[in-house]
């Protein structure tokens, strides 16, 4: 049986553990981007020079790019993917992007006869190599279940959330927790080391206790290791979703009390330099707000 070949635009901090997943599911995998591509070789992919390239050997193209004018440029430029695709194609949108712009987009590609499928992570690229992110699918369910080999090969928890553009929401929800949950942990483990607790000690009762949650297991540790670099998450990345999911929410009337008071910290975190720092460094901030407020003894409230 021959070999699939696999095609990806942008194979860059999710791009390449999510290529990982795939060549070691035995696909063959061509990548395309402008630099940087070493990793991405010495993990086994195929580097090749445009997107037009990726097109012309693979049925199956993942874009994963940063933002929506990254993807324009991919999509539209010099060897671009628009004018190289045709009915064997199936595109599978990793980017997360506004849902009237995923639409539009998905619209050019069925005009040139090819299928677009959005498929948003919802987990760090450290989950992704783990195994342990899940995908948010939006478009078509024969679409899903033609990439499925694809799909399955990145992750093994999946759900089909509906239409093109109802990923997206979905992936929104679960940062807008991610916000509130990786700032609430830091409040706890900062509030536990003032109460005379090692950070370890910490970490390792209350991620099996009930107050543990996913974040807290993940973002816990590196607070209490101090390990904000390199980062799987920076601020600087999380700023697009803080962004987008608050839009999503004003937009449907939600009160929000507790996103407006975690959003805050992570951009005050962006003006105070440690943007490309991984979210797991609010801590400091809490920690500075703390010392602005010192401690009182019982005796002293009294």
């Amino acid at each position: 049986m021959p070999v699939t070949t696999i095609g990806m635009v942008g194979i860059g901090q999710l791009g390449l553990p999510i290529a990982t997943n795939l060549l070691a599911a035995d696909f063959r995998v061509v990548g395309y981007r402008r630099r940087d591509r070493e990793a991405f070789v010495e993990k086994g992919g195929i580097a090749l020079d445009s997107p037009a390239a990726v097109a012309a050997e693979a049925d199956f193209i993942l874009t994963c790019l940063p933002c929506e004018e990254a993807h324009l440029e991919v999509m539209e430029g010099p060897d671009g993917l628009l004018e190289s695709i045709g009915p064997r194609h199936s595109l599978i949108e990793i980017g997360t992007y506004r849902k009237a712009f995923k639409q539009r987009m998905a619209h050019r590609i069925e005009l040139r006869g090819a299928r677009a499928l959005e498929a948003e992570v919802s987990g760090t690229p450290s989950m992704v190599l783990q195994r342990k992110a899940s995908l948010f699918l939006g478009g078509d369910a024969d679409l899903v279940e033609h990439c499925k080999p694809v799909l399955d090969a990145i992750a093994d928890i999946q759900f089909h959330i509906g239409e093109l553009g109802c990923a997206v929401a979905m992936k929104l929800i679960a940062n807008y927790l991610l916000t509130i949950h990786t700032l609430a942990a830091a409040e706890a483990l900062n509030l536990g080391v003032r109460a005379g607790f090692s950070s370890e000690q910490l970490v390792e009762v209350i991620r099996q206790s009930a107050g543990g949650s996913t974040m807290f297991t993940v973002r816990a540790p590196m607070m209490a290791s101090r390990t904000f670099s390199p980062a799987p998450g920076p601020f600087a990345t999380l700023d697009k979703y803080i962004e987008m999911a608050g839009e999503l929410s004003e937009e449907l009337g939600c009160a929000a009390p507790l996103f407006n008071a975690a959003k805050p910290y992570f951009l005050r975190a962006i003006d105070e330099g440690i943007g490309e720092e991984d979210i797991s460094a609010v801590i400091k901030l809490i920690e500075a707000d703390s010392l602005a407020h010192p401690y009182k003894s019982k005796q002293h409230a009294d």
